[in-house]
């Protein structure tokens, strides 16, 4: 070890990869924890300046990585764990120890798993584990090494090794109380140094604005800090960090609140972010928030600030399950699904688009509720984007805890799961990368009925969200009474089990589940062979939707008979599924020309009034138009939003440029304007629609 009175400080904070095998998070995140740490030390404890090294916050090779700190000797090493750094983090504190062995390597975050008796057995580049929050821990752990003293045992909020190698706490972890001084600002050199070789607008940043979370859902570990009572930072300290934020040219704030809304300022706080932002010529384009659970009038009202300004034009429900008795086997029966509920309606009452985070796998769940819930959400009038995440094991949540595991008998497999989607199989897999522990059986369902539901969660996103056959179950729910559970299990279990081409597509997706379950070096994505030049594997909701759409006039003319044979339809109906398909955007499509096909009634107007309707509240038959046309002059996709200053576009959506384009080329266009982002009717429909002759009044 250097000079004990002036320590050589790394801090490592990689992200998860932003080249092409990350397509849909293509920008760094800058690093926060180094200007976090470095911040507390120098303004809140003060004394001896230490040598800060430049921190590691891109993703990369650990020797690349490692690069701008050779040859120089590094005193203290900490690194900021989660599961997409976590293989890369070990590689980088092995490494260091290697060149310099009296360097001291503190570990921090929700992925170090201070329960395993071997971790440090394990890990032996590793000295100590840092629980909860890291600015205290981190300054006396500092405070030690100034002096010499490498024995951690009385610093608290530490697991250390004991004589044994197994890990031992130091005590609870003391936590700051108050946070006054902003990271960004106080480091606003670094960080303009390395801005200077950015483009504005290509990287984005985290923004708190508390710490601490009242609730304590089994699969949570968000910062250490659930089941903890809320902490507030300093208002002026809040008002600096948005200020520079908007100052700097940000393009995503991801706002790590684990409940935005729960405060009464954060009304406030929203007001200060759209001011900011306006002041800035759109800086921050955009915000992911995490809404408070039970404060629906106060979320409502941020959402509508937010939604107004344009900053944020998607609001999340963030309700994992609709049913009580799934919810509460997960130690969420404390936060109320109805409540959400209302906020969402109050949000598509203000043409904001939803988003829905479900999780699969919850132990409690069996396939009879997985199928309600995501036909709940259609009654409740949801129909876009069922986010679907698996049920993942952290390694500090309480699911991972020992009386959990045993008490549902949990059935687990560590996998290489992507949210979105990657560039090819040989990319996939990646030794700085970690598996997903994923809960795939339990005492309520076994491995047949997680691929079960894994393919109704992929049908379902890949018909419905998308609008591929929503409108058809939307008018049969409102208008003919068929419950939407009773159509998808007709179309999934009937349909797609009996019709050759229906059934190949649900084969596919279900023997590729059964693989990923028997295969650890599968993720969970899906080749596209019927494109053979597209270089990326993707979800199967959005590898079934392409599939469908490609054949997209034999698979209508299937649903199409379907619906005839099991739904009876009047005259005046029966063009409803040849509307569907004519809505679909496809390839065929050419923004120049615009689109236009004959319907006897007017659908347009009919699901207007539908959108967002509840299945109790029914509606009447669509009016009669006879020899009228519907034309489309669609030139992108868009989710339209009422902002402030009138109807506007939302976030996600991109333009129909596909038209000089032929064969392959054309298709890899369309997937790439059209698929990969959200699963939205008002991304993938046709939705600038004019009935003509125009109705009279």
């Amino acid at each position: 070890m250097s000079d004990h009175s002036q320590l050589a400080i790394l801090i490592c904070e990689p992200q998860g990869p932003t080249d092409e095998n990350q397509f849909d998070n293509a920008r760094p995140y800058l690093p926060y924890m180094w200007a976090t740490l470095k911040t507390y030390r120098e303004r809140v404890v003060g004394g001896v300046q230490h040598t800060w090294l430049d921190p590691i916050w891109k993703h990369g090779d650990p020797m690349e990585l490692l690069k701008p700190s050779s040859g120089r000797a590094i005193d203290v090493l900490g690194l900021s764990c989660y599961t997409w750094n976590w293989r890369l983090q070990c590689a980088i504190a092995a490494e260091v120890k290697r060149s310099d062995p009296d360097c001291f390597v503190v570990v921090g975050g929700p992925e170090p798993d201070y329960k395993d008796p071997a971790f440090f057995r394990l890990n032996p580049a590793i000295d100590a584990i840092a629980v909860k929050d890291g600015e205290i821990t981190f300054s006396a752990i500092l405070d030690k090494l100034v002096v010499g003293d490498r024995d951690m045992r009385d610093v608290p909020g530490l697991y250390v090794p004991d004589a044994s190698g197994r890990p031992v706490s130091t005590g609870e972890a003391i936590q700051p109380a108050t946070f006054p001084f902003s990271p960004y600002v106080e480091q606003s050199a670094y960080y303009d140094s390395i801005l200077a070789g950015l483009e504005p607008g290509s990287y984005d940043v985290i923004l708190e604005t508390n710490r601490g979370c009242p609730y304590g859902c089994s699969f949570c570990d968000w910062g250490s800090n659930t089941m903890s009572k809320i902490r507030k930072f300093d208002i002026d300290r809040v008002h600096a960090d948005i200020d520079w934020i908007s100052r700097h040219a940000v393009n995503i704030v991801m706002l790590a609140d684990a409940n935005f809304g729960i405060l009464p300022r954060d009304v406030e706080i929203a007001d200060a972010l759209n001011q900011a932002r306006s002041a800035a010529a759109g800086f921050p384009r955009h915000i992911f928030w995490s809404a408070a659970k039970n404060h629906p009038e106060r979320v409502v009202s941020i959402a509508q600030r937010f939604a107004g300004s344009g900053i944020s034009t998607v609001h999340a429900l963030s309700i994992q399950h609709t049913r009580s008795e799934v919810l509460a086997a997960t130690a969420r029966s404390n936060i109320s699904a109805e409540r959400q509920v209302e906020v969402c309606r109050s949000m598509m009452e203000f043409g904001v688009p939803i988003e829905v985070q479900l999780i699969l796998g919850i132990p409690g769940d069996t396939l009879d509720l997985w199928q309600s819930c995501l036909t709940d959400l259609m009654e409740w009038g949801i129909h876009e984007d069922y986010l679907i995440q698996s049920y993942r094991l952290l390694p500090n949540a309480p699911a991972a805890a020992a009386d959990f595991i045993d008490t549902w008998e949990v059935d687990a497999v560590e996998r290489t799961m992507f949210d979105y989607l990657v560039r090819d199989e040989s990319a996939r897999v990646n030794l700085l990368e970690k598996p997903d522990r994923i809960v795939v059986g339990c005492t309520s369902f076994d491995r047949a009925d997680w691929i079960r539901m894994a393919l109704w969660g992929a049908v379902v996103k890949g018909l419905h969200n998308t609008g591929f056959v929503q409108h058809i179950a939307v008018y049969l729910r409102l208008t003919r009474n068929v419950p939407y559970v009773d159509f998808y299990r007709g179309l999934i279990d009937g349909l797609m089990t009996t019709d050759p081409l229906l059934a190949g597509l649900r084969a596919e997706i279900e023997e590729h589940y059964e693989r990923f379950l028997a295969d650890p070096l599968l993720s969970d994505h899906m080749r596209l062979d019927s494109v053979g030049t597209f270089g990326y594997l993707l979800h199967p909701s959005r590898w079934l939707f392409v599939r469908v759409c490609q054949e997209a006039d034999d698979v209508f003319s299937l649903i199409g008979d379907w619906v005839e044979s099991t739904f009876p339809l009047d005259s005046a109906a029966r063009g409803l599924v040849e509307y569907q398909r004519q809505i679909i955007v496809l390839p065929s499509y050419d923004r120049e020309c615009g689109h236009e096909f004959p319907v006897d009634v007017d659908w347009p107007s009919y699901f207007a009034a539908a959108r967002g309707r509840e299945g109790f509240d029914s509606l009447g038959e669509p009016a009669p138009t006879p020899g009228a046309v519907v034309r489309a002059t669609d030139r992108r996709s868009s989710e339209r939003v009422i902002r402030a200053d009138g109807p506007g576009e939302g976030y996600y959506g991109k333009p129909f440029d596909w038209d000089s384009l032929v064969g392959e080329e054309r298709w890899i266009r369309w997937i790439e304007r059209t698929v990969m982002d959200r699963a939205s009717s008002q991304l993938n429909n046709l939705c600038d629609l004019r009935l003509l002759p125009e109705p009279s009044a």
